[in-house]
Parts: structure tokens; sequence; C-alpha cells
């Protein structure tokens, strides 16, 4: 193996020259193009506001001096009085640069503005002087009005010493409040609409000297596109004509929208250089494999293999001693005498590693690990940890008198209405879309087939906490079993060992089974849907039709645990296609038979849900978090703005009307823009390890937070091993799982939200089983090098592994365990006291309405959040509210937050009248107090 490897069976000379040739002659003649667009004058123009105007100009809404510095405007607003519709509002000094221009005309800058409103309570100044500068020499100025208007300023061309055309907007004052807005924190100075640059006079015969920067992008384009083209066809009767055509098309934007092709030609670029690495994937990869078998063989791999592990093995000895030398001490003590036993297995351990020595070690090691993984012991094992694990668990849940807020709470309300035979309904109103003619109502935000699963351990036990719990022992029993079978199937024993051990035992499911959520149950329905699907197109005919059914069945229950599932459906349906189309002789009826054992089950486990919301709604599928998809992140991800979703919308009570998408021009693109980023990285933060030091280029594929690994710090980047590995040998099994949840990705980046780590929940076991492949890959490695003599530091390795994800999860469980019930405590004392103090026919206003009414059983209102006090007293009465329920756990916020401020008063006493609200009841404590007030 040589050089050989390294060449594509078709890289030859008669190939080659030809091809440079052809680029050499596309580079030239877009070079051509490029000075023969640059002897048209500049123009265009820029609608300050709209999409795209991010490439002339900086935003944010930090108000410190660096953007000020900057330049950097305020988010662009919906303007109905501007000329364009939108605007922008500037700091004292604004910035706009338009990106390679030219050089050599006078200009005519044509600024759109609108100055301060006349309400603004500024008494000293009408309105600021803006004096305007090109490429940092002063132009001239203007005094804007407080209604739109239209300046011209003039630009030499010997102002033009580059490509680039800087504008700076300098004012010599600026506001912030306004009698109309009141209270605006923001230093502002002018509104812009629109910027637009027009030559002074027309020359016929002038020569202007090209931006040589955006020639180089216009040839680089070309190229790329050349070779994009040639990705299809070799033919040159295609690849030059097409190419022609696109460097006119390039050509005639610089010539006469000078603007905005000057600033696309980079983003262009970045966007072909993308698609010619997806259209060179086959080849890149063949590369890619080209130098793994050539630097994957012989013995230099193998001692650099050891040396890594025996680092790996230092470094963490150094870290153990260091926590050693600061915790071994009082941990000695505290465990004492139990601490002298452990020491006498580790000094026993170290004198049998002496005894056995160099031959003996690693055949202990071999019978060790192989007791790991033959069926009996991986059996014995995996029951011991279930029986220890979920006992556990069952010890925590009764020891926690509460079942969780929002749709925890939600889920045992609907299960103990299920039991009393009331159906699928609530007490309570929880947003205010709509007005409701009461506050009973057809449950219509969450799920519900999580309450089915508890609804008979009620009528066995009753309606308690712990019982509502019940159904998450069992399905973490289901689930570490099926990762048992999955790792079992796919690799070996000991992956899915492992990965079960790594999955019960990490904080979100150990979250997921002490509160009652619908996220376990779907993990479980989710894995087993990919699991029976990838088993199915195993054989070496058609798809195994059992294994289809099995696929449609338990991808019906996955949508009625979650609606959102039913993008996976589709993905993995997608999928199914696919593979019979690439990788099976097929026909038609074959096909369609595989799809229909697919789809047909799924459609009638479905069929019952889809019905109810068709009778009640008029909508297959239907939740009111359709609406919060259009308000939630706009305004970040602060307590305030989350409140967003319990203002008062519907027009009855004077709101806006009921979020769609049209809301997003109503945010901006600004606000759109930034929520779309921040969900993606918070996405890369759960699933992405940590790269300390990563070169700027690929930093940002890689976590900031490791806190925030879904699968540990260590489990993270043991997972993006695994899979880089299995793009190699399980590349069927890859592929199957970036069609399943791709679709939901993209749909939770652009529709919903990822900032919530349980919306990822179903991609830990398979990261789980990745990271479990990818360390005992590694032991399997080591143990072949010098005849197995490296074994033992192999099986350590693994156990450092193992420990490195488990400890991770260790400090919030415990923390779960030994400090939440505390926070709790407040709450659930004014609950009892409600409980014993209130008619049951009482309806209570609370900021945890779902909450309140599973622990008092008294109808609930959520408290709007709305800084009128006489509105929220007309909802109040509108639904017949008579107590103001103020939980120390989740404390109002927003502007209903604000205006309720005044009853949050930790000195508040029990008979205080405040604003007409009396205080009934506050807990005997200090501080973290809860309130009870009685509505006026």
């Amino acid at each position: 193996m040589g050089v050989a490897d390294f060449q594509p069976k078709y890289a030859n000379s008669q190939f080659v020259w030809p091809t440079l040739r052809s680029l050499g002659l596309v580079l030239l003649l877009a070079l051509a193009v490029g000075m023969m667009a640059y002897q048209a004058p500049p123009t265009g123009r820029v609608r300050v506001g709209w999409l795209g105007d991010r490439l002339f100009l900086g935003s944010t809404s930090g108000l410190g001096a660096a953007p000020l510095e900057r330049g950097d405007f305020f988010a662009d607003d919906l303007t109905p009085d501007s000329p364009t519709g939108r605007s922008r509002w500037t700091r004292e000094h604004a910035r706009v640069i338009l990106p390679n221009v030219g050089a050599g005309a006078d200009l005519d800058l044509r600024v759109v503005a609108q100055g301060w409103p006349a309400d603004v309570l500024r008494s000293d100044l009408d309105q600021p002087t803006i004096t305007v500068l090109a490429n940092n020499q002063p132009l001239g100025s203007f005094v804007p009005q407080s209604s739109w208007g239209v300046h011209h300023v003039q630009i030499p061309a010997a102002v033009q010493t580059g490509g680039d055309l800087q504008i700076d907007l300098q004012s010599s004052a600026t506001f912030t409040d306004t009698l109309t807005f009141g209270n605006d924190p923001r230093l502002k100075a002018l509104r812009l609409a629109e910027l637009e640059v027009a030559p002074s006079e027309q020359r016929l015969l002038a020569f202007f000297p090209p931006a040589w920067n955006a020639i180089l992008l216009l040839g680089l384009n070309a190229l790329l596109f050349f070779l994009l083209v040639a990705c299809f066809s070799t033919a040159p009767v295609v690849t030059f004509p097409l190419t022609l055509v696109a460097v006119g098309v390039a050509g005639v934007g610089l010539a006469f929208a000078r603007v905005w092709m000057g600033a696309a030609l980079s983003v262009t670029l970045l966007v072909q250089a993308g698609l010619l690495l997806l259209a060179w994937r086959t080849l890149l990869l063949a590369w890619l494999r080209a130098l793994l078998r050539r630097y994957g063989l012989g013995n230099g791999l193998g001692y650099g293999l050891v040396a890594a592990a025996l680092l790996w093995l230092l470094a963490s000895l150094h870290q153990f001693l260091i926590w050693l030398g600061s915790h071994g001490g009082p941990l000695f003590w505290t465990i004492f005498p139990d601490s002298l036993l452990y020491s006498l297995l580790g000094a026993g351990l170290l004198v049998l590693a002496l005894v056995l020595g160099r031959e003996g070690l690693p055949r202990l090691t071999d019978r060790i690990v192989e007791g790991l993984g033959s069926p009996r012991g991986a059996a014995l094992l995996l029951a011991t940890f279930c029986l220890i694990w979920i006992g556990y668990e069952a010890w925590v849940i009764v020891q926690l008198p509460y079942v969780g807020h929002a749709d925890y709470s939600d889920n045992a309300v609907v299960a103990r209405n299920l039991v009393a035979g009331r159906g699928w309904v609530v007490d309570y109103v929880t947003q205010f879309y709509a007005v409701n003619a009461g506050l009973t109502r057809p449950q219509e935000t969450w799920p519900l087939l999580q309450p089915v699963w508890i609804a008979p351990f009620f009528a066995l036990f009753g309606p308690t906490p712990w019982a509502a719990k019940l159904p998450n022992l069992v399905f973490n029993l289901l689930l570490a079993l099926l990762i048992f079978q999955v790792g079992s199937r796919i690799w070996d024993r000991r992956v899915g060992l492992t990965a079960a051990i790594f999955v019960l035992t990490n904080y979100l499911f150990f979250r997921l089974t002490i509160y009652v959520t619908s996220d376990l149950a779907f993990v479980v329905w989710c894995m087993g849907a990919i699991f029976c699907l990838y088993q199915s197109t195993q054989a070496e005919a058609a798809p195994d039709r059992r294994w289809l059914i099995a696929t449609g069945l338990l991808c019906g229950l996955m949508m009625l645990q979650k609606p959102s599932g039913a993008l996976m459906v589709a993905g993995m349906g997608l999928w199914l296609l696919g593979f019979l189309y690439t990788t099976r002789p097929h026909t038609w009826r074959s096909v369609i038979t595989a799809a229909l054992s697919f789809g047909l089950p799924a459609l009638i486990v479905l069929a019952p849900y889809v019905i109810r919301n068709m009778l009640l709604f008029g909508k297959p599928v239907f939740s009111t978090e359709s609406y919060d998809a259009w308000v939630l992140g706009y305004r970040g991800n602060s307590g305030d703005a989350w409140e967003e979703i319990y203002r008062v919308f519907t027009p009855v009570w004077g709101g806006p009307g009921l979020p769609d998408r049209s809301w997003i021009m109503r945010w901006g693109f600004d606000a759109t823009l930034e929520k779309l980023i921040a969900q993606v990285r918070e996405l890369r933060n759960y699933i992405m390890p940590v790269w300390h030091g990563a070169p700027d280029g690929v930093a940002w594929l890689f976590s900031n937070n490791e806190r925030k690994n879904i699968v540990s710090d260590m489990g993270a980047w043991m997972a993006l091993i695994g899979m880089i590995a299995a793009l190699r040998s399980r590349r069927r099994l890859v592929g199957l799982l970036a069609a399943a949840y791709l679709p939901y990705m993209i749909f939770m980046i652009t529709y919903w939200r990822t900032n919530e780590e349980r919306y990822w929940v179903m991609l830990i076991p398979w990261l789980a089983l990745l990271a479990a492949w990818a360390i005992w890959a590694g032991y399997d490695r080591l143990a072949q090098i010098g005849d197995r003599r490296w074994a033992p530091l192999g099986l350590i390795l693994v156990l450092v592994a193992v420990s490195g994800v488990l400890g991770f999860s260790r400090p919030d469980i415990a923390k779960k365990v030994r400090d939440e019930p505390g926070i709790w405590q407040p709450d659930l004392a004014a609950y009892t006291w409600i409980d014993q103090h209130v008619p049951a026919d009482a309806v209570l206003m609370t900021r945890i309405p779902w909450q309140a009414n599973w622990h008092t059983q008294r109808p609930t209102l959520m408290i709007p959040n709305t800084p009128s006090r006489d509105l929220l007293l007309e909802i109040a009465h509108h639904y017949g509210a008579d107590y103001l329920v103020l939980e120390n756990q989740q404390r109002v916020k927003g502007d209903g937050g604000r205006q309720l401020n005044t009853l949050l008063d930790h000195g508040n006493q029990v008979g205080d009248v405040i604003e007409g609200f009396e205080l009934v009841y506050a807990s005997p404590t200090a501080d973290f107090r809860a309130f009870v007030y009685r509505i006026p």
C-alpha cells in the first residue's frame, strides 16, 4: 500500500490538464467581466431593517461602550409610518459599510431618516445634528425632523480611497424615554429607513478602478461554479455555457446593483464551497479511508495508542491525587471504619497485581472481560444493576411529595380525572388566547398518553405523587432491557450493558423518573421504533414485515406520547423508501407492501387522537403551543421573556390577537436570527464535547460548556469517536439515525426551541451506545498489542472512562434528593393550609395553576402577565377567582410580577390589606415565603 491508495482511479494527466485549461479560461473570463462591470459607477440602495441589511451594518441590543464604538444599530423595528415599512434606531454613532463598491466616481448619498418623536421626554433640545462621514472624512450634516424626510450628501471621488465605502453617522445628542412608550434605556439618535448611493453625474468617457477584492471573489466564484457544474456533466457544451451565463449574471449585478452584489460575493463563495464539499463527499471519504488504511497498519499506531493511553492514565491519576489531597482525609474519617476496608481492598488489589505479574494480569483481565460479555454474566450484572438502581429510585420517589410543575402536574391531574370518569379534562385556565366560559375545559396543551399509563396505578393505590411515578420505574426497566438488546445485537453485550448503565444513571433520566413526564416513555417508543426498522432491513430479501409492523405500532405510540414524534416518523419513512430504492431489487408491489406495513399500524394507533382533535378543535393536531411558538424565544430566554406567553392575547380584553407566523415581522429579523442562533448553540452544547484551545475555524462546532453535555463531557467525546467510527462500519445505522432525528432537530430549531435538555433525551441512548462502543473498542485494540500485555491498562482505562461518565451525574442527582424538598416545602405548606381552610369550590389565581390544582384539587387560573391591575381583576372576576396564591418556588415575573411586587414583600403579615388584597396566609419563615391573598 502506498501512493497509489491516494490516487482516484480516474485521476490522470488526460483528465487533469484539460480541467486545468478549462479552469484557467473560466478565471480569465471572470476577471474580464469583473473589470468591465466596474466601469459603471456604483449604484444601489439598502433598506434598513429589512432582511439582508446585516450584510452592511452591525446590530446588537447591548448598551455598553463597545457597540457605540463599533457603530452598531439597535434591532430592526416594524414601522408602519416608514416609507419602507421597517427601520432601525441608531446610537450616537452608527456605521454602514458598503463592500466592494469601487472608487473614482462622485456619488450622491441619499438618507431616508426620522428624528426624535414629538413626545420625547427631553425639553432642552428638539432634534440632534447628524454629521455624515465617508471613510472617516466629514462631508456635511443635516438636522432630521420628527417626520420622515430625505437628506442628500455628496461623496467626492477623492474620498473613496479603497474598494469599500464606510459611512458614519455621528449624532450630537441622544434621547431615551417618550410619553407614548415610557421607559426605554436605549440611547437613541436617529431612525434610519434607507440608504442609497448613485452617481452624481453620468460620465461616458471615464475609467473607474475596480475593487480588486471583488474581482478576486468573482473569479473564485466562477471556478467553484464550474466545478459544481462539472460534478453533474463534464461535457464542455454544458459546463462552459452555464458558467458563462452565471458569470454574466454576476457581472450585470456588479454593474447595476453594485451594493448588493459586492456584498453577496463572499456569501455565494461560502455557499458554493459547501455545496462542492457535499458533491465531492464520496471522493473525500475515499481519501480519508485511504489515510486510515495507510496509517492504521503497523506497529507505530499500536505504540502510539499505548502512549496515549498511558498519558490518559497519568492525567487521571494526577486528578485523583489532587482530589485525594483535598478531600481524602475528611472522607476517610467520615466513612470510618468502612474506609479501613476500602484501604485493605486497594492494598489487596495491588498485591494481587504484583503476584500475578506480567503473565497473570492479562489472563485475569481477559477472564473478567469475557465474564462481562458472556450471556449469563451480562444478564446477571444487568439484573443486579436494575434491581439496585430502580430500587433506589423507588425509595426516592416515595420520599418526594410532589410530581413537578406545568406538564408534569398536568399529566397527574388528567390521570386523576380519567380515574374519576371525567375524561381528558382539567379545571384550570393557563393562558389567554381566548375567553373561556369557565375553568373546566378539554386538555389542549400537552399529549394525552402519559395519563393513560398513570391511571391504572391511581386506580390501585389512589391519586398520590408516588403512584403517579410508578410508570416511570416500569419504563426505566423496559429502557434498560431495550438498550441492552440493541447494544448486544448491533455490537456486543459489553456495549449494551455499559450503555444501559450510562443511560439509567444519567441525571436527566433521574429527573424524568422523579417527575411525572411524557419523555421517558417517548424515549422507549422512539428507540424501539428505530431499532425495529433497522432490524427489518438486515434480511437479504425484502424487509421483514413483522419488524415493519412492530415499527409502525411503536411509531403510533411515539406520536401519541409526543406529537412532535411525527417528524421522526416521517424521516424514518423516507429512509425506508430510500433504502428500498437504492439497495434492493424492488417492484412497486414490494415498495407499497413495505410502506403499508410501516404506515398503517402507526395510523391506526394515532387515529383516536386525531378524531378527538377534529371533534373538539376542528384540527387533526392542536395545541396551544402552536401559538406559544411565535412568542417564545424572540425576546431572549430570561424569566421575563418566558412570561410573554402568559400575556392577554384575546382582543376581547384588548389583546393583539392570536400569534402566528406573521409575528416574525413584528419581532424583527434580528430577534428571529438571534433566536435561531441561540437554538443551534444550545443543541450544539448538549451533544458536542468541549474542546479547549480548538482552532478558531472549528471552535464554533464544539460546546462551550461541559456541564451542558447531556451524556457528560467524557461521554460526549466517546460518542463523537464512536460516531466517526460508525461512519465506516455502521453507515446504515448512522443514516437511519440522521433521517429520524434531523427533521426533528430542524423543527425544534426553526419553530419551537432547543434550550431545554429534556427535549433531547431520546438521543442519549444512542449516544451512550456509541460511547460504550468506543470505550470497549479502545480496550480491544490495546489488548491486541504486544501479546495482550496491555490488556490490564485497557481495562483500567475502561473503568476510568465509565467512572467519568457516571460521576458527571452524581452532583445533580444528589442535589435533587438533598435540596429540592426544602425548596418545595413553603409551597406544599401553603397548599395544605388551602386544603384545610379554603372552600372546595373556591378558585385560586396562581402562577402555577397545574401544580396548585394537583395539590389542592381547587379550580385554578393563571396570573396574567399584564401591567394593568384593572385587567387582572377583570379576568379574576370573570373566572370567579377568590384567592391569589403567590408561591415561593416560581415567582411571578414580567409586567405581572412588577405590578404585584408589593404583595411579595417578606415583611407582609397575615391580616394586612395591601392595595385591596387581604393577606390570609404567609409562610411562617423569615424568607422563601409563600402568600395567599383574598382577591378584592
